[in-house]
């Protein structure tokens, strides 16, 4: 039976988490794969809102889409591309169109964002869909809300 298809752009398709995708965890998330992969299946079960498993041209190049913020207010939007598509511009493409699922499907106009302050390329993914750096770190994490 075919999976049906939950999140699309022009060039990205988003699946559900599933246990296939066990390999591409292993590439994004290493030491925390399994945990983060377990997670991801218990969240879409329960609530039909986790990170959806992105894929390019026919290959899973990602894992991107939503967690519910139960100590932060809003959803929590998150992506994590493969190196090999760094530089592309799927990760502006994928954040503008989840924001607009999430105002639309999923009826939420308040979102947040961690990021590495590291990761000038993904603060500067965040900055141009709207968001703003807030005086808050998690684990080092910078915290980045919509504006």
């Amino acid at each position: 039976m075919p999976t049906k298809t939950q999140f699309r752009t022009l060039r990205l398709t988003g699946l559900p988490p599933a246990p296939s995708a066990a390999p591409l965890y292993e590439l994004l998330f290493e030491d925390k794969a399994k945990g983060a992969l377990v997670r991801d299946i218990q969240d879409w079960s329960r609530h039909s809102i986790a990170p959806w498993t992105l894929s390019h041209a026919g290959n899973e190049v990602g894992v991107g889409g939503f967690r519910i913020g139960f100590a932060e207010e809003g959803l929590e939007v998150l992506f994590h591309f493969v190196p090999e598509v760094w530089g592309q511009g799927l990760a502006s493409e994928f954040l503008n169109a989840a924001l607009e699922y999430g105002r639309g499907e999923l009826r939420e106009e308040t979102f947040f964002g961690f990021v590495d302050p590291e990761d000038s390329a993904s603060l500067r993914v965040m900055e141009k869909a709207g968001f703003a750096a807030t005086p808050d770190h998690v684990d080092g994490l910078q915290l980045m809300r919509s504006s």
